[in-house]
């Protein structure tokens, strides 16, 4: 099976609870408030065989416009079986988890960008290291060292991990409250498509099924 459950816990304690495929790596919508744990009886009346949300689908809306930057909530999420643990956002609006929807977003995200801090100390993120900004400010200060092109997210065969010399990847949207870091540069990086090969300039081939699962992401 490649559904497992995932949950999401809110600032205030809340918890909710989403269907998580290893198909496609990705949570999916909608969101339960209940959760049927393993023993335990389905509404179905069959025996829970793993942790399983239940109850009626939560309300949301695709199609709401995003709520300002300042009103998205940081939430976490925790994937079972191995309880990978990342931050995501929450949209008031639409009713959504907007992403990161899988905890891969971190390798993937250190394998093209970097975070370099403006004038004012405040660190955006930029695609290959580089200004412009996903934002679109002009940072021309210190890079973070985030940026490691390869191997990234390929994983060794005999740690069934990431390569040794690969860097620790963070969790950056950890880091959403965090005075320096740019809110806008985050967001948009959810929300903006990857930019088509045409775009991109001479390097190695981008993480195609990558940018497949963060437009599912989008809808």
């Amino acid at each position: 099976m490649g559904t497992w459950l995932a949950t999401i816990r809110f600032p205030d304690g809340t918890e909710r609870y989403a269907d998580y495929s290893t198909v496609v790596e990705s949570m999916c919508h909608p969101l339960y408030p209940e959760v049927c744990r393993t023993g335990e009886i389905l509404p179905s009346g069959d025996e829970c065989h793993r942790d399983e949300a239940v109850g009626e689908p939560l309300p949301y809306d695709r199609g709401a416009p995003i709520s300002p930057v300042d009103e998205l909530v940081l939430v976490t999420v925790a994937q079972q079986p191995d309880d990978d643990v990342w931050h995501a956002l929450y949209c008031p609006s639409s009713a959504m988890v907007v992403g990161p929807l899988s905890d891969f977003y971190r390798y993937a995200l250190q394998e093209d960008y970097d975070l370099i801090r403006d004038g004012d100390g405040v660190r955006h993120l930029c695609r290959w290291a580089r200004s412009p900004a996903v934002c679109g400010a002009e940072p021309a200060g210190d890079r973070s060292g985030l940026y490691f092109p390869s191997p990234g997210m390929h994983w060794s065969e005999e740690t069934d991990g990431p390569y040794p010399e690969s860097p620790h990847a963070p969790d950056l949207f950890a880091e959403w409250n965090a005075p320096d870091v740019c809110r806008p540069c985050l967001l948009a990086w959810l929300r903006e498509p990857e930019p088509t090969a045409a775009e991109e300039p001479l390097r190695e081939p981008p993480s195609t099924w990558w940018t497949r699962v963060k437009r599912s992401w989008q809808g």
